[in-house]
């Protein structure tokens, strides 16, 4: 196998790193716009993986050096549009990658203080990681990676590599977004995967969580990534905050300017017809479920309603914290952001 071409080609995708091996997927341009996720759920353009020793990968980009790819992001920490975002913003000249599954373990592997890993070997796997998303199929093609929880704890490392890089901090306010994982038996299990897979304790504003209830894990999980989204407002010049409620409240306005950011190519004409379309009438996880603004709040006020006690719980988990979440983040993408609890 020819190292530089795993390195250029787009139609080799990494797809995960396990046991000393990287997987590659073999991907068209067809592939990427079908997988709505990048992980298990990928739809490539054939079953075969080819697996290759990760060291010699490795010694080839050190050799080579490390050329940060300019790529754009949408952090978030889950249940929150990230998923429609993206998709609202696939053009036919953009790669949009959800949720790699090389990056994600990259998270999960460094945790939510970051020790899980020695420094030089997370620069190095995250090196790694970052070339192998930056591969396209064409060098004027925008590249947006939405990722998830593990990899929105790395935001600030991935920063460092492009003090410059665009992206978008995706969030609920405290409310929202608790009784956005709360509200099923199979949202609560999420919770404790989650807060378990990051080692959340170990993030020193959060400490011990062994003995909180679901509810104030999802409060902790929502606190840690709001102050991550607080220092990087403050650190990183071309990151913008936005509500998740800006999002469906106002879809056109807030994917234009997602797009004007993050330079996927819509003009406002263009926003407004997908905010008119069928991505905003069904489920953007699965495109042939019916759900749209009305019945999120619909659903979003009934679990409100049903889990009162548990909201509760949340906002004084929260309100006992030494070190207080502000009242509102900082650069809105569109409008003006609403208080974060309270």
């Amino acid at each position: 196998m020819d190292l530089a071409a795993l390195f250029e080609d787009p139609r080799l995708m990494l797809f995960a790193v396990e046991g000393g091996v990287a997987r590659f997927a073999p991907m068209t341009r067809e592939s990427y716009a079908r997988s709505i996720f990048f992980d298990r759920r990928l739809q490539p353009a054939g079953q075969q993986l080819v697996q290759v020793p990760l060291e010699p990968l490795l010694a080839h980009l050190e050799k080579v050096g490390f050329t940060p790819p300019r790529i754009r992001f949408i952090h978030h920490f889950a249940h929150s549009g990230s998923t429609l975002l993206a998709r609202a913003l696939e053009q036919p000249q953009n790669l949009i990658i959800r949720e790699p599954a090389h990056l994600r373990q990259l998270g999960v592997g460094a945790g939510a203080d970051a020790s899980g890993l020695p420094p030089a070997r997370l620069h190095q796997l995250l090196a790694f990681s970052l070339t192998m998303l930056g591969k396209r199929f064409s060098r004027d093609s925008t590249l947006i990676v939405k990722g998830n929880v593990p990899i929105s704890l790395l935001a600030g490392t991935i920063a460092k590599t492009d003090p410059e890089q665009p992206a978008i901090l995706l969030y609920f306010p405290l409310e929202d977004y608790c009784a956005a994982v709360l509200r099923t038996p199979g949202h609560q299990g999420w919770v404790n995967r989650v807060t378990a897979d990051i080692a959340l304790h170990r993030d020193p504003l959060v400490g011990d969580i062994g003995r909180l209830t679901v509810a104030e894990k999802a409060a902790a999980l929502w606190y840690s990534m709001i102050k991550r989204f607080e220092r990087l407002l403050a650190q990183q010049p071309q990151m913008r905050s936005l509500d998740a409620n800006q999002l469906f409240d106002s879809p056109a306005e807030s994917i234009a300017a997602a797009s004007a950011l993050l330079g996927a190519g819509l003009d406002a004409r263009q926003a407004e017809a997908v905010a008119k379309g069928p991505l905003l009438s069904t489920y953007s996880k699965n495109p042939e479920v019916p759900f749209d603004n009305t019945m999120r709040r619909a659903r979003n006020d009934e679990a409100k309603a049903v889990l009162a006690k548990e909201l509760q719980l949340a906002r004084n988990w929260v309100e006992q914290r030494a070190d207080p979440v502000p009242e509102a983040l900082d650069r809105p993408l569109v409008g003006k952001n609403s208080r974060l609890f309270g």
